[in-house]
């Protein structure tokens, strides 16, 4: 799955709701890919995860946790920082270890019932590298493979319940759900109140309250 296709595929859609025929696929593919966006925006972060590692920039913040992006799995992880402020990352001690330099946080999170993405650095104490992430624009690189480890089933069953209600509007002539998925979402009570839920869940303003 690329990190811009919908949640659930247009046949995979049908089957949840007993739905055979697919001579309207091509139009149900843009909703769900549409409704997928609208859960990403919605929550700050995406549910899917990147095919292979990039690189990301961070600005140092003088503290000893930095937040980050989503990281989806620890394979490929590199996290390298600029020591002596020339904004490159070449440096023989520039690149650092896991587990020896940083942890990643949040310590459980790859655990439970349902695997969450690491959402942080933390300087382990005494190191002897570094105490604190610098206080520099961009002076952390973090190469990953960014997004979530599976996208939950909560949000695949959004975008089914979301998708079906968008689709219903549709077919009682309000074609503005076709053009506008944040319209057709307005119009719907049911569809906005399952963004409201997905918000509270998964939002990224979550972790911080």
């Amino acid at each position: 799955m690329a990190v811009d296709d919908a949640y659930i595929s247009a046949a995979d859609f049908r089957a949840r709701i007993s739905k055979t025929v697919t001579d309207d696929d091509g139009v149900l593919d843009g909703i769900l890919k549409g409704v997928s966006r609208l859960l990403d925006r919605e929550c700050g972060r995406f549910f899917g995860k990147d095919a292979e590692a990039v690189a990301r920039h961070y600005d140092g913040n003088g503290l000893t946790r930095l937040y980050v992006d989503d990281i989806a799995i620890t394979s490929d992880l590199a996290v390298k920082v600029d020591l002596d402020g020339d904004y490159d990352f070449d440096g023989a001690d520039e690149t650092l270890t896991k587990d020896t330099h940083f942890w990643l946080g949040p310590p459980n999170a790859a655990l439970g019932s349902e695997a969450k993405p690491y959402r942080d650095l933390e300087i382990v104490p005494n190191n002897g590298r570094l105490s604190v992430w610098p206080q520099r624009v961009r002076a952390v690189q973090v190469t990953a493979i960014f997004g979530w480890p599976a996208v939950p089933e909560a949000i695949i069953d959004a975008v089914v319940m979301m998708a079906r209600e968008i689709t219903d509007l549709e077919e009682a002539g309000m074609t503005a759900a076709l053009q506008n998925i944040d319209t057709a979402v307005n119009l719907s009570p049911v569809a906005f109140s399952i963004v409201q839920r997905i918000k509270r869940e998964y939002g990224l303003a979550s972790l911080f309250v």
